[in-house]
């Protein structure tokens, strides 16, 4: 899988929302910036274990199989796609301002979040650099 491809489907795995997928892409982006910390490669980053819970989940899967319920997921698919390719190409603004983490306010309360600095927020994650 290539890149943009690999990283468009981890945008529609964690997101529908157009500027929400940015803001994962610029984590993930930054993330690859340390190589050192969170892996060498795209793939690394993206695959390194308990680091996004949309890697191989039925979100992934639609993806993967081709199989959207509908027109309008393969519409977000497609803007996902274009903003992977500005992330992969260096085009994409880091909305996020360095952002490396972020979660779900809703659904998660990591202990980790207490020890990094709040980046950025929107109505789906809360974005923080370590």
């Amino acid at each position: 899988m290539n890149e943009a491809l690999l990283l468009a489907t981890l945008l529609f795995s964690e997101t529908k929302d157009l500027d929400d997928a940015k803001g994962i892409a610029s984590v993930v982006m930054n993330r690859l910036n340390r190589p050192e910390r969170f892996g060498q490669t795209l793939e690394d980053v993206i695959y390194s274990p308990y680091q996004f819970s949309g890697v191989n989940s039925n979100e992934w899967n639609k993806v993967v199989n081709k199989k959207f319920i509908n027109k309008d997921e393969e519409d977000i698919f497609k803007n996902f796609l274009s903003v992977a390719h500005q992330a992969v190409t260096g085009k994409l603004e880091d909305i996020v301002w360095g952002a490396d983490h972020y979660f779900n306010p809703k659904l998660a309360n990591p202990s980790w979040a207490k020890k990094m600095k709040k980046t950025y927020e929107n109505e789906f994650h809360s974005y923080y650099k370590e």
